[in-house]
């Protein structure tokens, strides 16, 4: 996610303070605005604003264009604004309550051949904090169909501020997922670098060696941490708080089918 997108309500507040304190600090600017027709006065006031919101719609319509394009390449149907019935698959996972607060799904890519080897894609959208201080949140997410029993757990990648701060974490993820937090026994998962939640009994023979191993390449090689999530039938896959450029949405379709084979045989 660019600069633009998340802080686009900071960005318009300011290009209007801009305009304020031009006025204040140049009265002679100030006089000849009142010289000149309202009209005037409302072009001069209103451009900034129209600017911001005319390069929203472009960026937005340029992402459009790029996903029908990713679509018509790997074989998907694009659909701008979906319908609940083709994002319902997405809402039975508890973690979409965080990433996706608006509940407001769009861009979707379904594989026109359906045949669970490829991902769903949606983005999701959240609003975080209030007033001034609120950040939009975008987050792509690839789910994979399983539709057979599976045990649910919820893997959520730490931040800086979550390892310092890890048992109030520990308890928020708890409470909006309303899955307990679960510590390896006998296998090396990687606690220090993710949350892992499950209230499976038998979820620690299910990960297997090779899944733990690819998430601790992952944090060796220094990329991005993914959060996954079981919903007993399907799997998610996401690197929270972004969605990504076309050669990276490929790259990461690739990365998870890889996670979720060691996972499925």
């Amino acid at each position: 996610m660019n600069f633009f997108e998340r802080h686009n309500k900071k960005i318009l507040i300011t290009l209007i303070l801009i305009m304020i304190l031009i006025i204040l600090m140049f009265p002679g600017f100030f006089k000849g605005l009142s010289e000149l027709p309202v009209f005037s006065l409302y072009v001069v006031f209103l451009f900034p604003v129209a600017c911001f919101f005319i390069y929203k719609l472009y960026a937005n319509k340029k992402r459009v264009i790029a996903l029908e394009e990713y679509a018509e390449k790997f074989n998907y149907d694009f659909y701008e604004k979906p319908d609940e019935d083709q994002t319902s698959l997405f809402k039975e996972f508890s973690s979409t309550k965080i990433i996706n607060n608006e509940d407001k799904f769009f861009n979707l890519l379904i594989p026109k051949d359906d045949n669970d080897t490829k991902p769903l894609i949606v983005t999701g959208k959240s609003e975080i904090g209030g007033g001034e201080s609120s950040h939009t949140y975008y987050t792509q997410i690839f789910l994979y169909k399983h539709n057979t029993d599976l045990p649910k757990f919820y893997i959520q990648r730490k931040t800086k501020l979550d390892i310092i701060f890890g048992k109030i974490k520990e308890r928020t993820s708890s409470n909006e997922t309303g899955i307990k937090l679960y510590k390896f026994k006998k296998k090396k998962f990687p606690h220090n670098k993710y949350f892992f939640f499950s209230e499976d009994p038998n979820i620690e023979n299910f990960i297997t060696n090779e899944f733990i191993e690819l998430l601790k390449i992952g944090i060796i090689k220094k990329k991005a941490l993914i959060n996954i999530e079981s919903n007993g039938k399907n799997l998610i896959f996401y690197k929270q708080w972004s969605r990504h450029s076309l050669e990276l949405m490929d790259y990461y379709s690739n990365l998870f089918k890889v996670i979720k084979e060691s996972l499925i045989k």
